[in-house]
């Protein structure tokens, strides 16, 4: 992402340019491209505790240039009235995001760059300041501090003064005692001050008029000569860099300065970045070809079948027009890969409860299902040893066969809802037939993932029991619903594929009666033959006739529990009440579309259409809009956008051609989390796995 001056003096639209560094903790720094932070979740530093509470220690740093006869405010706050004070957003030249933020202004004949630089693995940010152009000028630095959780805000109290504590170079401060102490390194002289600032608003965020209020210990301040460098580093731990040389990241011996600590510490980040993202793209590309593979050696003919005839053929293109549309293509698919694989990466966390992944940024977001959803992505990605640790901590804390719905804010795990175990079933199965890892479902997981089958069948102290018609019921209520039953009926034959590859014959044989059973119970109870579509769930009064997304599972994952007529008739239904290009609303009136859906979408479209070219086309062509808001969003997916009210009786493919408040990549509005995890990893195994590499771009499709 990048945007020039244009883009950044005008306050709302630099406002909407968002942008997340995860620290792999649980913790992140946020913001956005004026240097104000229009969420409350907006922070240079959010540090995880010891059970992945989350504080937010460093709202941002607003700065101060001095030149002969003058100064500049070069920070930027929003407060109460929308205004911008200080304004420094007006001086800024260029942001860039690649990978991490940069900032550069020009003041009183001096350019001067900004850059923010995660370490990852530690809550810890640095900071670097340095002239590119002019004369000598003096930089002064304030950091703003609050010490709460991220959704909150904070009112200035007496009990939250803090004297900064420290030596030269260092500075540690601690406003509540039951938060972490935030500790900076700095290169510069540091100048108590130890006052607050009012008023801060956050414009994301509604109903706040009053705004924050954060403390300013004081200010740290550096005389830079052309080419000179000034580095501040704010870190949730006192200790960092003794952290850092334990784990040979400084090199040996460890520099001396700080300086040199923050340039090895950034070759070193550019390097794992750089890394990362050519594992993903060539992890992709070998997952991809498997697929292709294992389509066409299912699709072959079977004996001597005598071969179709051939179908007439169009003539073929030049041979430099086809090389240079296989290069556009390649490059397409690179660059999907890429942006996709760093999302879903990015949400990686370690903490004290092991790994697991985030389904939102900067909040992390922990929900039981929507972990377990995200695992695919990682298989898709041949990250096996991060899926299998996330496997193994998610069977950890079944209870009763039941898997957590939502870990707090303590890292306590709650339970109520049926679907997380049942996606652990799923994920556990896909694992094992891509990893051919059978140990850990021998020694490790088939036991949990039995108890949750015959939990479920016997009836839960948490409500969820198969009824003697063989629905899963679920709540109080016994309310049916379509999806949990859906995800039921692929849990059963999942549990037969496992119990097969461990050699548990007669269990196998058992699930895969029950799951054929189980589908018959479903079509008969849940199909609305009138609508051509489910229905959504079946209560007491009667069955629900609501249409979801989530009605999706039951087309999406193999095998469907619906025959292929049915799968096309609910698709279609869903095209056509909740599809957009940006995502799916989850009423048909609803303006926001949510990008979590637009994965089990496009999954269930592709075997609605019997994966056709002409599907496949389609799809292809329905992602670019949002590729491209993605690219120039900085790479951030966001959990949804706000667009045009429905249009009855219309094509996914009629939208994408005439619709532009839905398909353009300006006017929609982003909303909720600026950095949806789950919506990346449901698209991933779509891109990788279910749409033909192997050919060049096909044609996009007529009206």
């Amino acid at each position: 992402m990048r945007a020039g001056q244009d883009v950044l003096s005008d306050l709302r639209a630099a406002l909407g340019m968002e942008w997340v560094l995860p620290h792999g903790t649980g913790g992140s720094s946020s913001g956005t491209a004026c240097g104000a932070n229009a969420r409350r979740a907006h922070a240079l530093l959010t540090a995880a505790g010891p059970h992945g509470r989350l504080t937010t220690l460093l709202l941002k740093v607003d700065e101060r240039l001095r030149v002969p006869g003058a100064s500049f405010e070069l920070g930027c706050s929003v407060t109460s009235g929308g205004a911008a004070r200080p304004a420094g957003h007006l001086l800024l030249e260029s942001f860039d995001l690649d990978p991490w933020p940069r900032w550069t202004w020009r003041a009183g004949g001096v350019v001067i760059e900004k850059a923010l630089l995660p370490v990852s693995g530690h809550d810890a940010v640095a900071i670097r300041y340095r002239i590119l152009e002019g004369a000598s000028a003096t930089l002064s630095v304030s950091p703003l501090v609050v010490a709460r959780d991220p959704d909150a805000i904070q009112r200035e109290s007496p009990a939250l003064h803090a004297s900064p504590q420290g030596v030269p170079g260092r500075i540690q401060l601690q406003l509540s005692p039951d938060r972490p102490p935030l500790t900076l390194w700095h290169n510069g002289a540091f100048l108590p001050a130890r006052v607050w600032q009012h008023g801060l608003v956050h414009p994301l965020e509604p109903g706040e008029p009053e705004g924050e209020d954060a403390f300013v210990p004081g200010h740290i301040e550096a005389t830079l000569a052309p080419g000179g460098e000034f580095h501040v580093v704010a870190a949730a731990e006192s200790d960092l860099f003794r952290a850092l040389a334990r784990e040979d990241r400084l090199g040996t011996p460890p520099p001396r300065t700080l300086a040199e600590c923050v340039r090895i510490i950034e070759s070193r980040e550019r390097e794992r970045h750089a890394e990362r993202a050519r594992a993903a793209v060539a992890a992709a590309a070998t997952t991809a070809a498997q697929a292709a593979e294992a389509r066409e050696s299912t699709s072959a003919p079977v004996g001597n079948a005598a071969a179709p005839p051939a179908a007439p053929t169009e003539p073929e293109p030049d041979a430099a027009e086809r090389e240079a549309t296989e290069r556009e293509a390649a490059a397409i698919g690179e660059r999907w890969t890429a942006l996709l694989s760093g999302i879903v990466l990015s949400g990686l966390t370690r903490g004290a409860r092991g790994l697991t992944i985030a389904a939102t940024l900067p909040a992390a977001r922990q929900r039981g299902a929507e972990i377990l959803r995200a695992v695919p992505a990682l298989i898709s990605l041949r990250a096996f040893d991060s899926a299998r640790e996330i496997l193994a901590g998610m069977a950890e804390h079944l209870d009763d066969g039941v898997a957590p719905e939502e870990f707090d804010a303590e890292g306590t795990p709650h339970f109520g809802d049926a679907a997380p175990a049942l996606w652990l079933v799923h994920a556990a199965e896909l694992y094992t037939r891509r990893n051919g890892d059978l140990e850990i479902i021998r020694h490790l997981l088939y036991s949990p993932l039995e108890s949750v089958i015959q939990a479920y069948r016997g009836g839960t102290k948490y409500g969820i029991r198969a009824g003697a018609d063989g629905l899963l019921a679920a709540g109080d209520e016994g309310v049916k619903r379509a999806d949990l039953n859906a995800l039921w009926y692929h849990a059963l034959v999942a549990m037969a594929q496992l119990a097969k590859k461990t050699e548990r014959k007669e269990a196998a044989a058992f699930y895969l009666a029950w799951a054929r059973e189980h589908q018959t119970r479903f079509n008969e109870s849940f199909w609305d033959e009138k609508r051509g579509t489910l229905f959504d769930a079946i209560e007491e009064k009667g069955p629900s006739r609501r249409l979801s997304p989530g009605l999706l599972i039951a087309a999406r994952l193999a095998p469907p529990v619906l025959a292929p007529e049915r799968v096309a008739s609910l698709v279609e239904s869903i095209e056509r009440s909740l599809y957009t290009p940006l995502g799916l609303r989850e009423t048909p009136r609803e303006p926001r579309a949510h990008t979590q859906w637009l994965g089990l979408y496009y999954s269930a479209y592709l075997r609605a259409h019997g994966r056709s070219p002409e599907a496949q086309a389609q799809v292809r062509d329905a992602l670019e809009p949002l590729r491209a808001r993605i690219e120039t969003g900085g790479g951030s997916l966001p959990e949804w956008y706000e667009v045009a009210p429905p249009v009855p009786a219309r094509s996914a493919r009629a939208k994408t051609e005439a619709d532009p408040a839905d398909n353009a990549p300006g006017p929609a509005p982003a909303g909720g989390a600026p950095v949806s995890v789950l919506a990346a990893a449901e698209l991933l195994p779509v891109w990788i796995e279910e749409l033909d590499h192997a050919q060049s771009t096909a044609p996009i499709l007529a009206g």
